[in-house]
């Protein structure tokens, strides 16, 4: 029994419309275009068919005349692009296939009746060249053919010629319509490249502030326990009790297990970064701050801290804001003017949230270290964020720390003007 074979053409022949496609669009991307492949297959397909009718109604399709040799002017600069995988030269395309159709033209169709379809071939060239090349080069194309077709008229007889002069300004319009949604969509394409351009520069800076407070405030701390340690050390005179261990031992302790707890937050806000799953845990809000003071006078530096309202009726996210921007004002203290007392203040009010801290200024000025302006950026940023004002400077003898958020009340939570839902405005 016969059986059929299925190697040889077969799989190559399968494979012939997909390599046709990925030659015409690279063809199309190294022009730098944006329609899709199928446009300049219809308008190649097209102008093929034109000639093969014109030639058709002339009888030369199928005799041996030179006429048909208007079929391979045509079709030749296709064919050559899809081999070589390049555009060829717009002036050597548009030059054969004007050849051939003032070819066809100078033998027109015998018959009164007969409508030729030599002449379209020119509507079809111009709208892909107004589409291809631009206005100016579509417009002397579409002048060209449009002056063939008028002195074709006035040498020989062509029926229908008006509908063939309204063709190339169809082809004109088509063209200009093609280029103009090709050029949107570029354009369209640019934009979303860069809005997803700023999104990811947006996402880097949030997880590069959480990074930076996450790791100020940690090594803040676990140096204060160090120093605390390193002083208790010095005041040991030989002879260290026990109760001097217990306290070196202790601070000790609570320095690693800050540095444990960064190291597992630091984590957390890397894997966001990721797409695979991570342990969530809750991030702290505007009723954790009254923790953080602690844990800054657990570990040596001395605070004062006062609260009036509620913190717990901030939404989390102005919460968190908050609570990012006392964590590194408090960092900055423990590292410029450990030696001084901080002063927290935190009114949260249904109008406004306000947050003070402010710290008396070191005898000897602090020579900032690169970067060290950082902090400061990221506590505006944070309140630009929120949209809430912030000062950072000296005043007087202090350095203060001032921020202000105007807010709004809804369902028994405070909202910042820039978080509050779009569905409540």
């Amino acid at each position: 029994m016969y059986a059929p074979r299925t190697d040889g053409w077969a799989p190559a022949l399968r494979a012939l419309p997909e390599l046709v496609r990925a030659r015409v669009e690279a063809n199309i991307a190294a022009k730098g275009l944006a329609y899709p492949w199928w446009v300049p297959l219809v308008s190649t397909v097209g102008q093929i068919s034109c000639v093969i009718a014109a030639l058709a109604m002339r009888d030369a399709l199928w005799a041996p005349q030179p006429i048909a040799l208007t079929a391979v002017l045509v079709a030749w600069p296709s064919i050559t692009q899809l081999v070589l995988g390049r555009m060829l030269a717009p002036w050597l395309e548009l030059g054969s296939i004007g050849i051939a159709a003032l070819w066809l033209l100078s033998d027109p169709v015998v018959g009164a009746t007969a409508f030729d379809t030599a002449p379209v071939l020119l509507a079809l060239v111009t709208a892909e060249v107004m589409a291809r090349e631009g206005v100016r080069l579509g417009t002397v194309t579409g002048l060209l053919a449009m002056v063939t077709i008028a002195t074709t008229r006035l040498s020989t007889t062509l029926v229908g010629w008006p509908i063939h002069l309204l063709d190339v300004v169809l082809g004109f319009v088509i063209g200009g319509m093609l280029r103009s949604q090709m050029r949107a969509l570029t354009a369209e394409r640019a934009a979303r490249v860069g809005e997803r351009e700023r999104a990811t520069l947006a996402e880097r800076e949030r997880i590069a502030r959480e990074i930076h407070d996450l790791v100020a405030h940690s090594l803040s701390v676990t140096l204060l326990h160090i120093t605390g340690a390193r002083h208790a050390l010095r005041d040991v005179d030989g002879t260290a009790t026990g109760l001097e261990v217990a306290e070196v031992d202790a601070a000790l302790a609570d320095a690693e297990q800050v540095g444990r707890r960064a190291m597992a937050d630091i984590r957390q806000t890397v894997s966001t970064l990721t797409d695979g799953p991570s342990e969530t845990r809750a991030l702290p809000g505007a009723a954790d701050i009254c923790g953080l003071v602690a844990q800054m006078e657990l570990a040596g530096l001395q605070v004062e801290y006062a609260e009036e309202g509620d913190p717990a009726m901030l939404a989390h996210g102005t919460g968190l804001g908050l609570y990012r921007i006392a964590q590194e004002s408090l960092a900055n203290i423990a590292k410029h003017a450990p030696e001084s007392t901080a002063r927290v203040h935190f009114a949260v009010s249904p109008r406004r949230a306000r947050l003070t801290v402010r710290n008396a200024l070191p005898a000897t000025p602090v020579a900032p270290a690169d970067g060290a302006c950082s902090g400061i950026a990221g506590m505006r940023a944070r309140a630009e964020q929120l949209g809430a004002t912030v000062v950072a400077g000296p005043e007087d003898a202090d350095w203060v720390v001032d921020v202000r958020l105007p807010l709004h009340q809804r369902d028994g939570e405070l909202w910042c003007g820039r978080m509050l839902p779009r569905i409540l405005r």
